[in-house]
């Protein structure tokens, strides 16, 4: 958790340009939490299981992932923040960008995130539909609340795409997060 934490607070540290250093985005929207085979993971293990039922997402799909503004996101959190949309590239030359949210004054301590995928194979209903957790009726094509190591996942489909917020450090309300995930929705593009 501390490694995932670091790797936020350089990401949120310089929001406005690509930098070095690992990735630290959200986990990726499934039910399976970091579970990935070893060495010693026969074909039939629970991280194989896992791994091989976990959806085929392309991230980055779109330019700009901040589908809640600062205020959107302070609402949510309950508190006053900065959101911005920030890139990581990765030692292999790769980049990855998410939109996070930050205190607004202190340190800079990383609040939440948004993700924005495709999905490959199915629709966005179904991977959400799939994940488990605790559906929350009503927005878009489906939702469901997780419960991840990094903090509440909400996941949200529309007809396209896959997004997902996660807060750390607290739970909003279950009508706080249905405000968000209208607002997040209400941005992606058709």
């Amino acid at each position: 958790m501390l490694p995932a934490v670091l790797g936020l607070l350089v990401v949120l540290s310089a929001c406005s340009r690509a930098v070095a250093g690992s990735p630290s985005a959200a986990p990726a929207p499934t039910a399976f939490p970091s579970a990935f085979p070893t060495a010693s993971a026969g074909a039939d293990s629970p991280a194989t299981t896992a791994r091989a039922r976990a959806p085929a997402l392309d991230s980055d799909v779109l330019a700009d992932e901040c589908l809640l503004d600062a205020a959107q996101l302070g609402a949510l959190l309950d508190r006053p923040v900065r959101a911005e949309n920030a890139a990581v590239r990765r030692a292999d030359g790769t980049r990855s960008t998410s939109c996070y949210a930050g205190a607004a004054d202190g340190p800079q301590e990383p609040l939440a995130a948004i993700n924005v995928y495709r999905v490959r194979a199915g629709t966005p209903a179904e991977v959400v539909g799939a994940a488990g957790g605790r559906a929350l009726p009503g927005l878009g094509e489906a939702a469901t609340l997780l419960e991840t190591a990094a903090g509440p996942t909400l996941q949200v489909a529309s007809p396209r795409f896959l997004v997902t917020l996660l807060v750390q450090g607290r739970s909003p309300p279950d009508d706080a997060w249905r405000t968000a995930a209208r607002a997040a929705l209400a941005r992606l593009p058709p």
